[in-house]
C-alpha cells in the first residue's frame, strides 16, 4: 500500500476542503436565485390575478362609464394600501381603460399583424382619433410594445397552465411573429425570460409536491 509523504497528505487535504467550500458557494447560489425566481414569480402571479379582477370590472359592458369607475375605485381601495391613488377619469383615460379591458377580453392581439391601426379599427375609431384619446401611444412603435406586454401576460398564463407547451407554440398562440420577439417582450415585461421564468415555476411545483418538511 502506498504511503503519502505529510506535504502530500496536506495536499489532498486542502483540496477537499476546496472541492467541500466550491459546493457550499454553489449550493447557496443556487438557493438564493431559487427563493429570486420564488419572489418573482409570486409576483408574477398577484399582478396577472389584479389585472384580471381590475378588466374584469371595467370590461362589464352592463355597467355605464361612472359605475365602471365606481367599481374600481372600490376595488382598489380593497387590493391596495389606503394610499393608493384613485384613477384619474378624463375621456382618454377613460378610454383607455375601456380599451384594456376589451382587448383583454378579447385577444384581438392574437393576430401576429395586431398593430396601431388594427388597435384602433378594434375601438372604432381612426388612427387620429386614437392618437388624440391616449397621447402615449401616439409613436406606433410605443403601441406595439403595449400590445406585445399583452401578449406576453396571456403568455404567462398560459405557461402556468400549460408547462407541457412548447415555447414556440406558446409564442405563435400569443401572436409573436417568433421566439426573439416573444423572449424580448416576456423579459420587457416581467425582468426575466421565459426560460427562467418556466424554471422557477418548475422549483415551485418540485417544492409543493415534495412531501418532506
Amino acid at each position: 500500500m502506498m504511503q503519502l509523504t505529510l506535504a502530500e497528505a496536506d495536499t489532498i487535504i486542502v483540496i477537499l476542503i476546496f472541492i467541500v467550500i466550491l459546493l457550499l458557494v454553489l449550493g447557496g447560489i443556487s438557493l438564493y436565485y431559487n427563493r429570486v425566481f420564488k419572489r418573482r414569480n409570486e409576483q408574477l402571479h398577484r399582478i396577472l390575478d389584479a389585472l384580471d379582477d381590475y378588466r374584469a370590472i371595467v370590461g362589464d359592458r352592463d355597467l355605464s362609464l361612472d359605475e365602471q369607475e365606481e367599481a374600481v375605485k372600490i376595488k382598489k381601495s380593497k387590493l391596495a394600501s389606503k394610499a393608493a391613488k384613485a384613477i384619474p377619469m378624463g375621456q382618454g383615460q377613460s378610454f383607455f381603460v375601456k380599451m384594456d379591458a376589451r382587448v383583454n377580453k378579447e385577444k384581438p392581439f392574437m393576430d401576429p399583424d395586431f398593430d396601431q391601426k388594427s388597435l384602433a379599427e378594434f375601438m372604432e375609431v381612426d388612427v387620429e382619433t386614437f392618437c388624440k384619446l391616449v397621447p402615449r401611444y401616439t409613436d406606433p412603435e410605443r403601441t406595439l410594445e403595449y400590445i406585445n406586454s399583452l401578449r406576453a401576460e396571456h403568455a404567462a398564463k398560459m405557461l402556468m397552465e400549460h408547462s407541457d407547451y412548447s415555447m414556440e407554440y406558446i409564442a405563435s398562440q400569443c401572436g409573436f411573429k417568433n421566439l426573439a420577439a416573444f423572449n424580448s417582450a416576456f423579459k420587457f415585461a416581467f425582468g426575466i425570460t421565459p426560460t427562467d421564468y418556466m424554471s422557477g415555476v418548475s422549483q415551485m411545483f418540485k417544492k409543493k409536491k415534495d412531501p418532506r418538511p
